[in-house]
C-alpha cells in the first residue's frame, strides 16, 4: 500500500512540476527607457560573442544572468547554440585574438536590474516571470518557451 502511494504521489508531482515547467518562458530584457525594441538572433549572438552591435548608434551591452543555472544553459544552448564549456572557449579565444571585451555577468538578479536600468543600450535576458516582477525593466521579445 505504501509503494502505491508513493508511486502516486511521485506520478503527481512529476506531472505537476511538468506543468508548472511547461509555462517557462525565456526573454530578452532591457531596462524600461531603453530604446532597444527588436534584435535579430544573429546582432544578438555577435553581441554575446563580444562582437560589436549598434543600436540607434550606440554599442549594446551585454550582460550574461548568471543567477540561475537552468537559465544560462537554456539560453546557451537556444541563442548562442552553443553549450557553456564552448562558449567560454570561444570567449576566451576571441578576447586573446582580438581584445573584446566579454559580456558582464551578474550572479544576483537585483545587480543585474540595477545594471540594465542604468545602462540604456544593455541587454539580458531571465524568466518571464521574474522580468514581470521586476521594477524598470521592459520585455522586448520571447527567446525561448518550453514545449
Amino acid at each position: 500500500m505504501y509503494r502505491l502511494f508513493a508511486a502516486s504521489l511521485t506520478l503527481s508531482l512529476a506531472l505537476c512540476w511538468t506543468a508548472v515547467r511547461g509555462e517557462e518562458q525565456v526573454v530578452l530584457v532591457a531596462g524600461e527607457n531603453s530604446p532597444i525594441e527588436n534584435l535579430s538572433p544573429l546582432e544578438l549572438r555577435k553581441a554575446y560573442f563580444g562582437i560589436v552591435v549598434r543600436y540607434d548608434n550606440q554599442i549594446i551591452r551585454p550582460f550574461r544572468n548568471s543567477s540561475d543555472p537552468q537559465l544560462s544553459e537554456i539560453f546557451l544552448q537556444s541563442v548562442v547554440a552553443m553549450s557553456e564549456r564552448s562558449y567560454e572557449r570561444r570567449l576566451f579565444s576571441l578576447t586573446l585574438k582580438s581584445g573584446r571585451p566579454r559580456p558582464e555577468e551578474f550572479t544576483d538578479q537585483d545587480d543585474l536590474v540595477r545594471a540594465l536600468r542604468e545602462y540604456p543600450h544593455s541587454i539580458s535576458y531571465m524568466w518571464r516571470s521574474d522580468a514581470e516582477r521586476s521594477i524598470g525593466i521592459k520585455v522586448i521579445k520571447l527567446l525561448w518557451q518550453e514545449n
